[in-house]
């Protein structure tokens, strides 16, 4: 009975046991297929938040490169522009609007770093104001050198009009008396005829008449000599006053730099100064200096950008370079301030003596130092422009040699060179007629040419001049550890670049 009861109670045990394993066994499968789910739904889930992020960055590059675009903010560099630009997904109209930026950006130039359509703005109305200003300042100097020109014309024409004057009226006084002579002479003719007697009287009187009539007709003669001495001294004069410009110096030295071999200049971008251009050098007490000699040449190598009247030059000369002292003077035939110097060219431009025609040489050399040649005439060849009041220097080379035909018995002349000739002497008559300065090359090379530190070589109309050095200088100092007062404050602190120094 006791192990029935046991039977009993074991299966009831098994049977509750089997109850219970399958409900865990359920119990887990549920649990197992909720986690899946819930898994899925977690997944999910990611991929729309990462969708989300990304749309929300992309969104945010393109609010950024749009503010880039229109300046906003702090300026980025190039680099960081084109991130942001391949950061965003591809739009037709987003592609379209950098294309027209960077099209537009290509007006500042390679070396802009804050480019914006709002920097782009600002720029171009300060060139444009910057642009007006030089108009009106270079017509106002047009207008100036006009006026004087016109007084000039004016004074010139004064004075040729008295000279007439003058010489008409001696002209009537001489005139006068031979009438006078001629008249007693037929007076006393007709009493020789009548009277035998008084004959030799007569002669006698009508002689010393005549003495006095020569004598006074010679007077009159010296007098228009006197008076023709008198108009050539007025043209001199009036081509002193014609060339004034160019006959006094230029420019002063005002700083002595590496032991001489740099000097600092009071001329810069103000003055329309570029490198390449050559000075000569002359003492302080020299004013006028169209006919003196240059103790020294330099070349100009830097136009100093932050101040309008200073450049840096390198020395030239073969000369020691402490004979060029602070405050000595320079000047150039070629150059001068705010127009260009123009030249004829007449014969043959031998520089170096070696017989040969050197005249692209010579151009190339003018059009270096800031001059350039309107009218030439080759040796032999063809006139090519034509002189006018513009033109300063006549430069005289070697005289045409007129060559005769040895097949000609006459002795014809070539018509080429009987033209050329004809040419040059319808050239020195208009020049001298124009006040035009007439300089012979020798001359005009002792301003232009270095002493072989500055060569040109003619490249078809174009000229390469080669400066020795372009290099950064450092600014001169007129004193131990001092900086010089034209990069001083007035309270003597350094002076700093700004944006209104660079305009």
């Amino acid at each position: 009975m006791a192990r029935d009861r046991n039977v009993y109670v074991w299966q009831a045990y098994v049977t509750v046991m089997s109850f219970v394993s399958v409900a865990c066994l359920g119990a887990m499968a549920f649990v197992i297929f909720q986690n899946g789910t819930n898994a899925k739904t977690v997944e999910a889930a990611s991929e729309r938040e990462q969708k989300a992020q990304e749309t929300l960055r992309a969104e945010s590059n393109r609010r950024q490169l749009l503010e880039s675009m229109l300046g906003v903010g702090k300026p980025g560099t190039k680099d960081d522009f084109n991130q942001l630009v391949s950061s965003i997904p591809a739009d037709e109209q987003l592609t379209a609007a950098i294309k027209t930026y960077n099209s537009n950006m290509a007006l500042f130039g390679p070396g802009s770093t804050d480019r914006s359509y709002t920097k782009l703005v600002n720029t171009l109305m300060n060139e444009l104001r910057t642009r007006n200003g030089e108009i009106e300042r270079q017509r106002a100097q047009e207008q100036s050198l006009k006026n004087d020109f016109d007084q000039k014309i004016k004074q010139a024409a004064n004075a040729q009009a008295q000279a007439t004057e003058t010489a008409e009226r001696l002209a009537k006084e001489q005139k006068k008396d031979l009438e006078k002579y001629t008249e007693d002479v037929a007076g006393q003719q007709s009493k020789i005829t009548q009277i035998t007697m008084d004959q030799q009287t007569l002669v006698k009187k009508l002689e010393k008449e005549k003495r006095d009539a020569m004598a006074k007709f010679d007077q009159s003669q010296v007098e228009v000599a006197e008076l023709r001495k008198r108009l050539d001294s007025v043209v001199r004069k009036l081509d002193e006053i014609q060339g004034e410009d160019f006959q006094y110096v230029q420019g002063k030295i005002v700083e002595v730099a590496n032991g001489g071999d740099t000097v600092w200049i009071n001329l810069g971008r103000a003055d329309g100064l570029r490198p390449g251009v050559v000075f000569g050098v002359v003492d302080s007490d020299v004013s006028r200096v169209a006919d003196a000699k240059p103790k020294a040449k330099i070349e100009v190598v830097e136009v100093n950008q932050s101040s309008e009247h200073l450049s840096r030059c390198k020395v030239l000369s073969d000369r020691a370079p402490t004979t060029i002292l602070r405050g000595d003077s320079i000047y150039s035939p070629a150059w001068q301030a705010g127009r260009k110097v123009e030249f004829a060219l007449v014969g043959k431009m031998d520089m170096d003596g070696d017989g040969k025609d050197d005249r692209e040489t010579v151009k190339a050399l003018i059009e270096q130092n800031g001059g350039q040649v309107t009218v030439d005439l080759p040796p032999g060849g063809k006139l090519v422009g034509q002189l006018s009041v513009n033109t300063r220097w006549m430069v005289m080379g070697e005289e045409f040699k007129v060559r005769v035909k040895l097949d000609s018995t006459d002795g014809k002349l070539d018509d080429t060179e009987t033209a050329s000739a004809k040419d040059r002497s319808n050239l020195e008559s208009q020049a001298k007629s124009l006040g035009i300065s007439r300089i012979n090359l020798d001359k005009l090379m002792g301003w232009l040419r270095g002493s072989g530190a500055n060569e040109v070589s003619a490249l078809g109309n174009q000229t390469r001049p080669r400066v020795l050095d372009f290099r950064s200088a450092p600014v001169p100092s007129f004193g131990m550890g001092k900086v010089s007062e034209l990069f001083q404050t007035r309270d003597g602190r350094l002076k700093t670049a700004t944006p209104a120094d660079d305009r």
